[in-house]
């Protein structure tokens, strides 16, 4: 069965960059933006989130400008214009003296595994480019079974790890709860792939899209999959249990993890 995929704003072209920014800055939701808009509650969570349409109206540039524009910060429908401008191509630069605080650990990437007490961190100066471009979403308990409610924005914006350097649509996720420690500890976040497949002992984020936009997400091992389920295992307590694939459309792979 074919894994669906969503897109989620990461290295998305300026344009809906801009239009999460001034949502966040306004306090406003994709569904009441969409309202004051005239639009249906989900027109800018499908613009946003899936790429739909491609390119807003001119009638919605106008209508959206308006409603992003403050006294202090007015927003122009020329720059809702898109998605031809993509974002500015980053910068990098290597630091002298990395600090602990700024270690990742890849122990959940098979290809970065080493031997010896580096195995699971290395160095910020050799993984991160200087563009704080990686967006990082907000969990909050509160799903069924254990699951995660995931913010509709993102939370904060970070520096790219090397193994997300050039990944489209890269992102992180903060965890909320133990039950997948010591691989992804509460606090700390999760660096999501949303491209690549997921293979048997991979931790995989797995998400389920409602109709109202609202998006839980679990952190579970990956142990195989059949037309209609996904196999997962967590380790703290230990259990082994399956989620509907009717449900929990999309399996995300993580590639690491960033400490806090």
């Amino acid at each position: 069965m074919e894994n669906r995929y969503y897109p989620i704003n990461g290295a998305m072209d300026v344009v809906r960059k801009l239009i999460l920014e001034k949502l966040a800055d306004r306090q406003l939701s994709m569904k009441d933006a969409s309202l004051k808009m005239g639009r249906a509650h989900s027109y800018l969570y499908q613009f946003l989130k899936k790429g739909l349409p491609r390119e807003l109206h001119e009638r919605d540039r106008i209508t959206l400008a308006e409603v992003l524009s403050a006294p202090d910060a007015i927003v122009s429908p020329d720059e809702l214009r898109g998605p031809s401008t993509v974002q500015p191509k980053r910068s990098y630069e290597k630091k002298s003296v990395p600090s602990r605080d700024g270690l990742v650990d890849l122990a959940s990437h098979p290809t970065h595994h080493q031997s010896g007490p580096s195995a699971r961190m290395v160095p910020n100066a050799e993984l991160f480019g200087a563009m704080m471009d990686l967006p990082v979403f907000g969990t909050a308990q509160g799903g069924a079974d254990g699951a995660l409610i995931v913010s509709e924005l993102a939370v904060d914006w970070v520096a790219r790890p090397a193994v997300l350097l050039r990944v489209r649509d890269g992102y992180g996720m903060i965890i909320d709860g133990d039950s997948m420690s010591p691989a992804h500890k509460s606090g700390s976040t999760a660096l999501v792939n949303p491209h690549l497949p997921p293979r048997m002992e991979d931790v995989c984020v797995f998400r389920k899209h409602d109709a109202d936009g609202t998006v839980h997400a679990l952190i579970k091992e990956y142990r195989g999959q059949t037309d209609s389920e996904w196999k997962v295992r967590q380790y703290n307590p230990p259990k082994d249990f399956k989620l509907k694939k009717s449900e929990w459309q999309v399996c995300h792979r993580t590639v690491g993890n960033y400490f806090a």
